[in-house]
């Protein structure tokens, strides 16, 4: 993931084939099941993207726009204007930029299934690089399951299995080094002063550390003294902010 969303549990794709071209899910007890997405990894574009979440509910297939401009510029360039609009989850409308068609190959070498899907390209913060939505879960003729976090689909000779697991750091840990056991450790909390550095200014104040001897603390207001230029004390002094940092726009 491309956005600061990469620090959330990661997602491990496993993938199994059984020659049964029945699709079944194994029953759960109370207990078991799960309540998050359904995560996948899929080639698009000749692309391995990850991080795809299959939602049944999407009436068209997205591609967010932190995705699609890492892609090959020979692909980017297919992109055409997009004629319809999406509507948001609380009905608000949203323009894509574009719209692209790209095949879509989901399985590894020996078992696979490829169709071809029309993604809207959409600038908006997500999680997610993509969303599969009804029309691209037809096309593949896929089963998905958010309780057993699987996905099944129908190919030549049986049925692929997918299944996502997510991994959170502590697990990790728990998994490598088993016989290890970890330390019940409580955060150290370093307490905070405020001190105003430009006179022209003195409600304005910064945070720095209260452990700092004499001579740092002194030291530290110096520097910040003599780099006041730095700082934005009025709204005047926010000019020429990069759009990457901070946007507006009117939904009209």
């Amino acid at each position: 993931m491309v956005q600061p969303w990469e620090r959330v549990a990661r997602q491990r794709i496993t993938q199994s084939f059984s020659p049964n071209p029945e699709v079944f899910f194994p029953p759960l007890g109370e207990d078991e099941g799960t309540k998050g997405p359904m995560i996948i990894e899929e080639e698009i574009g000749g692309h391995c993207i990850h991080r795809m979440y299959v939602d049944g509910g999407s009436a068209s297939e997205i591609l967010y726009e932190h995705c699609f401009s890492r892609i090959r510029l020979e692909i980017k360039n297919q992109l055409i204007l997009a004629t319809t609009s999406l509507i948001g989850f609380s009905g608000e409308i949203i323009w894509p930029i574009g719209q692209i068609k790209l095949l879509v190959k989901i399985g590894d070498e020996e078992h696979s299934i490829s169709a071809w899907m029309n993604f809207m390209v959409v600038r908006s913060p997500s999680p997610y690089n993509g969303i599969i939505g009804r029309p691209g879960v037809g096309k593949l003729q896929a089963v998905p399951s958010t309780a057993h976090r699987m996905l099944k689909l129908p190919v030549e000779g049986g049925v692929i299995t997918l299944k996502s697991s997510r991994l959170v750091p502590l697990e990790c840990v728990l998994v490598s080094r088993p016989e290890e056991t970890l330390p019940a450790t409580k955060p150290i909390v370093e307490e905070r002063v405020k001190v105003a550095i430009n006179p022209e200014y003195p409600e304005q104040t910064v945070m720095i550390g209260s452990t700092l001897s004499e001579e740092g603390h002194n030291k530290l207001c110096g520097l910040l003294q003599r780099n006041l230029d730095i700082f934005a004390w009025k709204p005047a002094d926010m000019t020429g902010i990069p759009i990457h940092i901070a946007e507006h726009r009117l939904n009209v």
